[in-house]
């Protein structure tokens, strides 16, 4: 009997560690890697603010995949995408700019209706933003994520000193300028290095002083780039130059839009720049800890005749889906999130874009995004800038011309009419190409 016993014993004992031993393996077992989800986005830089707070924000509520957001430079991106979207192993998603970029390659991507329905988005986006930026040959292939309005952002102390209003009219714009000019200051300053930043004025002073359909028959090759309203657009933005209201040294073509226009405008060197609302989180960020209302402000463009309808300016940002991508059931769960309201409102408040997603709140939003989205209720329609509202091979000749024009103002008649016969040329080009049933 006490053999058995101390049998039975021992027995119990090697049973005990062996579950111990199974319980302390469970404990240590690395778990099963997760999915990659791929993102290829272009907010770098000055422009990356949120990216990385929102796809953290997803994996932190998704055990079984990552999302790998990988960035690229603007430029590069725009190259890239092109070459990578034929691949076969794409990322599953990237960022892109909504309107005629996102046209441009539609016959790469892959519809979302099936999701779009599944996820209810017909309720989360305006119908305005899903026809504008969502919607292509009949179909949705686009998820927005920000919106931004193009303003002036200006040095709320500096005009506070010289007590100076934000002007409303052309009229008083240039008052302003002559005010500023006087005190030695630069009116506006233009950091043109890129390019793009130069054809918001283009944009305005066209959408200020010709009628939005005019403006639209530009854009789509019905009209042409030496049509006198053109010219006059270049007239006037030349007058402003010969008063010397733009900064000269540096000229713009050689400045860059945030480290050298911003801050130029930071420093009190320049009162005010044109650019887009990614602006607030530049000025806010640590390194210029700019308190908005109380050290910069803005304002809308102003108005030049009181008979044309105001058009809000900007972009609208968001994610697509190429047609080979390897995932798509994980890059659906991603857009799933990425179109949420806590994602949205994530990417809001660290980039200074406006949320698409309507469910975002007002409370969300500081006291000047909360006036800028006012301006944009006020605006009977809103647009795409230059560059994202014509197809890409002709919006590549206009930035290059308003590079040569900064360079060259005396010379527009020249160049509108280079532009023109350009232009027309890659519009007929484009129309060559019959895109895909």
């Amino acid at each position: 009997m006490r053999a058995g016993t101390l049998l039975l014993a021992a027995l119990l004992s090697a049973i005990l560690l062996a579950l111990a031993a199974c319980s302390r393996n469970d404990d240590t077992a690395v778990p099963p890697p997760r999915s990659s989800i791929t993102f290829l986005h272009y907010f770098t830089d000055s422009l990356s603010g949120g990216i990385d707070e929102m796809s953290q924000g997803f994996n932190n509520q998704h055990p079984a995949l990552e999302l790998k957001a990988i960035s690229l430079d603007h430029e590069a991106f725009k190259t890239s995408i092109q070459d990578t979207l034929k691949t076969d192993n794409p990322p599953e998603l990237y960022s892109y700019w909504a309107g005629a970029r996102t046209a441009s390659i539609v016959d790469e991507l892959e519809p979302l209706d099936e999701l779009w329905q599944q996820a209810g988005w017909d309720k989360a986006f305006a119908p305005s933003v899903i026809k504008a930026a969502s919607e292509y040959r009949g179909k949705k292939y686009f998820l927005p994520l920000t919106q931004h309005y193009i303003a002036f952002f200006y040095n709320k102390k500096l005009f506070d000193q010289l007590q100076l209003q934000p002007p409303k009219t052309w009229e008083e714009f240039l008052a302003v300028c002559a005010a500023l000019k006087a005190r030695g200051i630069t009116p506006i300053a233009l950091g043109a290095r890129d390019k793009w930043p130069a054809q918001f004025w283009f944009d305005y002073l066209l959408l200020r002083t010709a009628p939005y359909s005019f403006r639209q028959q530009l854009m789509s090759g019905e009209a042409r780039f030496d049509d006198p309203q053109v010219r006059a657009v270049f007239a006037r933005w030349k007058s402003l130059i010969d008063k010397g209201y733009f900064n000269s040294r540096p000229h713009p073509n050689e400045l860059a839009w945030d480290s050298g226009a911003n801050d130029m405008v930071f420093r009190g060197e320049a009162a005010m720049t044109l650019m887009g609302t990614w602006n607030l989180a530049y000025f806010s960020n640590n390194t210029h800890q700019w308190q908005a209302g109380k050290d910069f402000d803005f304002f809308p463009f102003p108005q030049i005749d009181p008979a044309i309808p105001t058009v809000a300016l900007g972009p609208i940002d968001g994610i697509v889906m190429p047609k080979r991508a390897h995932d798509k059931a994980g890059a659906g769960t991603a857009l799933r999130y990425l179109a949420s309201a806590e994602a949205q409102r994530t990417f809001s408040r660290y980039s200074g874009a406006l949320a698409p997603n309507l469910q975002v709140p007002d409370s969300a939003y500081s006291d000047i995004q909360r006036r800028v989205r006012k301006e944009l209720e006020r605006s009977p329609v809103f647009d795409f800038a230059f560059d994202l509202a014509t197809p890409p091979p002709v919006a590549e000749l206009g930035l290059d011309a308003f590079a040569e024009f900064l360079a060259f103002p005396d010379a527009y008649p020249e160049i509108t009419r280079r532009l023109a016969d350009e232009a027309a040329a890659r519009f007929s080009a484009t129309r060559a190409v019959k895109p895909a049933p």
